[in-house]
């Protein structure tokens, strides 16, 4: 019985299998009305997509050619999380050709769209002998042909506040129709996916063979430090097209101030010892008895004293170094061994993550003493700010 008992139960658990790993389910599109004026907002929720920025429009000719078939300068975007439903309102406007008429959805990075049927209240439905056929409408296609961020200098963003750059990117229109205001779409932040939104300009019609460039301010919010990605997406062509650039911006204004404000003790010192030989006493030596940091010197005591805080070696560091920068670093190049030695932004932000420590800690005045072997006020294991 119990035999009899173990192969039923064996056989609902096989028959139960196809069911738990079950295919994912479709795409799919609803709409919350079947009919809509022109300026009417439908909105439209997206369930079972991939992750992803995707595109809803509206399009006449059951979008057959693409969207040379749609609405595009009513289009709207949005971002689908992986697992979850989304949801978008779409501004109904007429398509450029009569119905049947359709809510296409595509992801911005290219690829076949889905489609809702839906009536527009005004737009005729096109005969079947009537309707455009797929493949002879004009080609819509955009080339970016140079991408790059310019700007910098002194202003807030040396002092860590934000930091104002101009992204310019020159675009060509590679295809046989006249492109008007394709929708464009900005983000700025960090790593390769940004989520802060530009402000995007109108991009205006662009001829056939026709090139522009574009600025477009951008800011990079306080505190600004570090290498930031501006991406751009274009929608509303048959292939939409996505281009990326890098800009940077680093507070060098921390570690001038922090150079010219360390001379001030010993120059205060050398007017009182120029006093007192004046005034027939013996000058008094200087406190520390060598010559001021510089800005290199100071972050080269620094690293070396938050390698032995973290109880870190120089071989470690420099192994994480190379790993992280790209460039060959041996302890020869770095602190205790090398007493002074520049750091580029790039190094400066490698290494504070490296030693978890933020920047300005590099950039303070080093520690009183033998700074960077270690001995003097730094024996004590506290750290001693002149």
């Amino acid at each position: 019985m119990r035999t009899v008992t173990a192969l039923a139960l064996g056989a609902a658990l096989l028959a139960a299998g196809p069911a738990a790993h079950a295919a994912p389910a479709e795409p799919r599109i609803a709409l919350d009305r079947e009919t809509v004026d022109p300026g009417d907002r439908v909105t439209v929720e997206l369930t079972g997509w991939p992750a992803g920025n995707v595109l809803v429009e509206l399009c006449g000719n059951g979008a057959r050619r693409g969207t040379v078939d749609c609405a595009v300068g009513a289009s709207a975007g949005t971002f689908v999380r992986a697992g979850t439903a989304a949801k978008v309102v779409l501004t109904a406007a007429k398509p450029p050709v009569g119905c049947p008429c359709v809510i296409a959805v595509r992801p911005v990075t290219g690829g076949e769209p889905r489609t809702a049927p839906i009536a527009v209240t005004g737009v005729p439905t096109l005969p079947a002998t009537e309707a455009p056929a797929t493949g002879s409408a004009p080609t819509r296609r955009l080339t970016a042909t140079k991408v790059e961020v310019t700007g910098g200098g002194v202003g807030p963003g040396w002092l860590a506040g934000s930091a104002d750059r101009t992204l310019r990117v020159t675009l060509r229109n590679n295809g046989t129709a006249a492109l008007t205001d394709p929708a464009l779409t900005l983000t700025a932040g960090r790593g390769e996916q940004p989520a802060r939104v530009i402000d995007a300009p109108p991009l205006g019609t662009l001829a056939p063979g026709a090139e522009r460039t574009y600025a477009v301010p951008v800011t990079l919010d306080a505190p600004a430090f570090g290498r930031y990605t501006i991406r751009g997406e274009i929608a509303g062509l048959d292939e939409p097209i996505a281009f990326t650039a890098e800009a940077a911006s680093y507070p060098w204004g921390l570690p001038i101030l922090g150079a010219l404000l360390v001379p001030v003790p010993l120059i205060t010192a050398r007017r009182r010892a120029a006093r007192s030989a004046a005034a027939g006493g013996s000058p008094r030596p200087s406190a520390t008895g060598r010559p001021a940091r510089t800005p290199n010197r100071t972050v080269a005591a620094n690293i070396a004293w938050w390698t032995r805080a973290r109880g870190l070696t120089p071989e470690r560091v420099a192994e994480a170094l190379t790993a992280r920068t790209g460039r060959p670093r041996t302890p020869a190049d770095l602190p205790p061994r090398a007493a002074e030695c520049p750091f580029d932004p790039d190094t400066l932000d490698a290494v504070s993550r490296i030693l978890d420590v933020p920047v300005a800690a590099l950039l303070l005045p080093a520690p009183g003493g033998d700074e960077v072997s270690g001995r003097g006020a730094e024996s004590s294991g506290e750290r001693v700010l002149p």
